[in-house]
């Protein structure tokens, strides 16, 4: 049965088929990029009215994304002259197009990757004062030591804290009201269900005999079944983990996501979070009534005494030059470009120009430049928040990640099928090719909506 109007246009519309149908499914995507642009320019504008929300500026590389602009432009154009070879019925020529706009849609999507492992890699502490440091190279070990006491839940119970234990694994005993009884056992995840089973089959029978006397008018369910397990191990023990693949972590004990909840206290080892590296110190939102009190300078230059095992920040090591010298540079690097703001723009000077600074790199009015790698140890109860630069830290990433992750997937979907067109349909361009022509233009349009999304997403997202 032949379709109608795949090569002549309908009479009504003056379109064929899948035309009509790419027009229908773009309006969709006009639709849902829309509304994802609208909600930013809204987030964008009202965080300007939040007194301590700071909307992050300058992290997105410009010629990175013009780079990519310029990629994306030069394909739509490949993809129109691509199209033009097929009407000319020169398929070879067709191919060579096609596959530069391939090459175009890798090198884009290479470029994003580039791009996204710079925000992974790149993390930030907010400690309790409001202050923020960013840097790269985070380290937060947390060791627990002296654990005494383990409380398991055990339908949830996977093992995940064994393979954390530093030195030998201890085995285990159980504790009923209050005291270990018992034989000492190698801890596993069978093992906690043999003693599961063993525990309900013992209430079961209990309940049993109880409701054959009378006393109980329910018969035995699931949901009577134990539920948690105390264990005691045959001497105290450590474990050694990030603090952040744990649910929850307490002065005296650490929760994992499985709820095992082990009972210590944290080491003397792990006396906080370290970054190995801050690049840039921002008081916008600082509690302190001078920025000279604030916790930043408190900390900044304190080394972990695990920093030593660290191999991938050496430079300082390589310089001769202290963490503590570090932190003086920073100070320096901070406040001389506090004051050089101030004296450059005087009373219209801007409020985030004085309160952020990088303190990588700086030249002083006297031309000397000034260069800083320090560290910061932040204790543990100082830390409000720390991540990379994902959804976590702050709605801007969330709505990044978002925006440019959905438009990376329609450029990988649609190099995919430009691809096929272009070296896995010679048969079909045979056999029509005409109808191949239309399917290569529709595939066209798609690919000029896709450019076009990013020509909207480079301002917003790189220049706002």
């Amino acid at each position: 049965m032949q379709i109608p109007f795949e090569v002549k246009p309908r009479p009504d519309t003056g379109l064929w088929n899948a035309k009509l149908g790419i027009w229908l499914f773009l309006a969709s995507e006009v639709m849902l990029f829309g509304g994802l642009f609208s909600g930013y320019i809204f987030l964008r504008l009202g965080a300007a009215a939040e007194p301590d929300y700071f909307w992050p500026e300058g992290t997105l590389s410009v010629p990175f994304g013009f780079v990519n602009t310029i990629i994306l432009i030069l394909s739509s154009v490949f993809v129109v002259v691509a199209w033009l070879y097929v009407k000319l019925r020169d398929f070879r020529k067709f191919q060579i197009w096609m596959g530069l706009v391939v090459l175009c849609a890798l090198v884009f999507l290479i470029n994003k990757g580039f791009e996204y492992n710079a925000k992974f890699t790149h993390y930030g502490i907010k400690l309790t004062d409001n202050s923020i440091v960013e840097g790269h190279g985070i380290d937060d070990t947390i060791i627990y030591e002296g654990i005494n006491e383990v409380v398991l839940d055990i339908q949830r119970f996977n093992g995940e804290f064994l393979t954390l234990v530093d030195g030998e694994i201890p085995e285990f005993r159980e504790v009923v009201d209050g005291k270990p009884t018992g034989e000492s056992f190698a801890l596993s995840v069978k093992k906690v269900r043999g003693i599961e089973s063993r525990i309900n089959e013992g209430l079961k029978k209990a309940l049993k005999e109880d409701w054959d006397a009378g006393k109980k008018k329910v018969d035995w369910l699931p949901a009577m079944g134990v539920k948690q397990l105390i264990l005691v191990p045959s001497s105290p023990f450590s474990i050694r983990t990030s603090k952040g693949s744990l649910r929850k972590s307490f002065p005296d004990g650490a929760k994992f996501r499985d709820q095992s909840l082990l009972k210590g206290s944290i080491s003397a080892k792990t006396p906080g979070l370290f970054l190995h590296a801050v690049d840039r110190i921002d008081l916008r939102a600082c509690d302190a009534e001078k920025l000279e009190d604030s916790l930043v300078w408190k900390y900044l230059g304190d080394e972990s005494p695990l920093a030593g095992h660290d191999t991938s920040h050496d430079k300082r090591s390589a310089s001769n030059i202290s963490a503590a010298e570090h932190a003086r540079v920073a100070e320096k690097i901070f406040f001389g470009a506090l004051k050089q703001v101030e004296e450059e723009d005087g009373e219209e000077a801007d409020f985030d120009d004085l309160r952020s600074h990088s303190v990588k790199k700086w030249k002083d009015p006297e031309g000397s430049l000034l260069e800083s790698e320090a560290p910061i140890l932040v204790p543990w109860d100082e830390v409000r928040l720390y991540s990379n630069f994902t959804p976590k830290w702050n709605t801007y990433y969330a709505i990044y990640f978002t925006l440019t992750g959905l438009h990376g997937l329609h450029v990988l979907f649609g190099a995919v099928v430009l691809f096929y067109f272009g070296f896995c349909s010679k048969k079909f361009y045979e056999k029509n090719p005409e109808h191949f022509a239309n399917r290569v233009e529709v595939g066209g349009l798609f690919w000029h909506f896709v450019d076009l999304v990013w020509i909207f997403l480079f301002p917003i997202l790189y220049l706002m």
